[in-house]
């Protein structure tokens, strides 16, 4: 055998090995985290399966917003506005500028900035007022389970627990360290457990109300039920039949998730989405999906989602 062919087989070798090691790592890294796979599941990346109903303007640029109570309660520029879900406006009041996310309970609405969070009735007079927990806090998002309220801090990459009156708790820190790259802190909650979002590694972590990590799912990848680019998913929420819906940036599209990470189906892809390359903002009510986009709410129809 000639020298060259020698030479040709030894590094078809090599990398035939290093293919395999690869595999195995990436293999090994997913096990710990990936969702459980349905054993029909043919989906094509990018499909999805919603229609479009009807969409309705804001007059500023929305912020966040949240689904209550038959409701939408809307961040938008320097006003929170109240619509029904049929878009007609029935409240609006003027709040700071800078809103980072909005949640309601009762007839209680809270706002939450970088650095303190403001509570106000439901016709727009101001409650009560905290200040962050932290020096140099920069929070992200928030979410009410059961007496508390927990906040995501990107700068100090934690979770930060008050109660609904704003006394300090504990702070609260993943067992795999939060990554985050941008301001793709989300976090929900449903039952009694919290959900957050650690988007350089691509993951959706819960915790008890206490603060212990339960488990995470995701991973990184560009197949449907796992996460691409630098820090995805963006947002998180939930079904009223308590699903789990992403939104990613990048290539946008909206994912269904059983609470304990099984991968259900595409929603909404870039193509419904607009075609740009923002994560949007999204709730459900019904068999239907509110989308926020610049000074826009779009609804779509889900249903037929078996």
């Amino acid at each position: 055998m000639g020298k060259s062919l020698k030479i040709a087989l030894n590094v078809v070798i090599v990398l035939i090995v290093a293919g395999f090691v690869r595999y195995m790592i990436r293999s090994v890294n997913r096990e710990e985290v990936s969702p459980p796979r349905t054993e029909d599941r043919q989906e094509v990346p990018g499909t999805a399966s919603c229609t479009l109903v009807s969409s309705f303007d804001l007059p500023q640029e929305v912020n966040r917003f949240e689904l209550h109570d038959g409701k939408l309660f809307i961040s938008a520029g320097d006003s929170v506005c109240v619509y029904d879900t049929g878009g007609n406006r029935m409240v609006s009041f003027p709040v700071k500028p800078d809103v980072r996310d909005i949640t309601v309970e009762d007839e209680t609405i809270y706002l939450l900035y970088p650095a303190f969070i403001e509570v106000y009735t439901a016709d727009g007079k101001p409650a009560h007022r905290w200040e962050a927990c932290s020096e140099l806090s920069d929070y992200c998002s928030f979410a009410l389970a059961g007496a508390f309220l927990f906040v995501t801090d990107a700068e100090n990459k934690n979770i930060c627990k008050y109660t609904k009156t704003g006394n300090f708790v504990k702070f609260i820190n993943s067992p795999r360290d939060f990554i985050i790259p941008s301001y793709s802190f989300d976090i929900e909650s449903r039952n009694d457990t919290v959900y957050c979002v650690n988007s350089g590694r691509h993951l959706i972590e819960s915790y008890t109300l206490d603060g212990d990590f339960i488990a995470a799912f995701g991973g990184p990848g560009g197949e449907s039920g796992f996460f691409a680019g630098c820090c995805n998913p963006v947002y998180i929420s939930f079904t009223p039949d308590g699903e789990l819906i992403t939104s990613e940036k990048g290539n946008p599209r909206v994912g269904l998730f059983e609470r304990n990470g099984l991968f259900k189906k595409n929603l909404l892809n870039s193509r419904l989405l607009g075609s740009g390359t923002k994560a949007c903002e999204v709730g459900a009510d019904g068999e239907r999906l509110f989308v926020a986009g610049k000074n826009k709410i779009t609804v779509y129809s889900y249903h037929n989602m078996e």
